[in-house]
């Protein structure tokens, strides 16, 4: 188990890095600790004498939960009050994901590797493979 999750935190850092690109400067922190909360991924750059802060947690699951929003909420709230501002908090999720709950102040990044099929988490190379699943459940009437 544990090789699909370091493969899925993988396909999170290359979804970040097509918005926040190591190569403009920003720095990725993977489950750093500070206090009481564990962000997944806490992002940083110096831009102009400032140090600019990027909080993100991905979640992966077809429909983001309003307690996914409140741990994001939560995690900026301690870091604030732990003199580390946050520019930005951003929420990873897998394409086509229902995110109609999630606030406008949190910036939604979907991750292409992964796709909202059916309602199922999909790998996106497996989607070929998924259409003759459904062929197959649909001939034996479980689809």
């Amino acid at each position: 188990m544990g090789g699909i999750k370091n493969s899925t935190y993988l396909d999170v850092e290359k979804a970040l890095s097509r918005r926040f690109s190591p190569q403009d400067g920003w720095r990725y922190e993977q489950k750093p600790v500070y206090g009481n909360v564990q962000p997944d991924y806490l992002l940083s750059r110096r831009v102009a004498g400032r140090t600019e802060r990027v909080v993100v947690n991905f979640k992966m699951t077809s429909k983001v939960s309003p307690n996914a929003v409140n741990e994001l909420q939560k995690i900026c709230r301690e870091l604030a009050a732990n003199n580390i501002n946050v520019d930005r908090a951003v929420l990873v999720v897998p394409a086509g994901a229902d995110v109609h709950d999630v606030p406008a102040w949190i910036e939604v990044l979907e991750m292409d590797a992964w796709r909202i099929v059916s309602g199922r988490i999909i790998w996106s190379k497996n989607l070929k493979r998924n259409a003759v699943l459904q062929e197959q459940l649909a001939k034996r009437g479980l689809a």
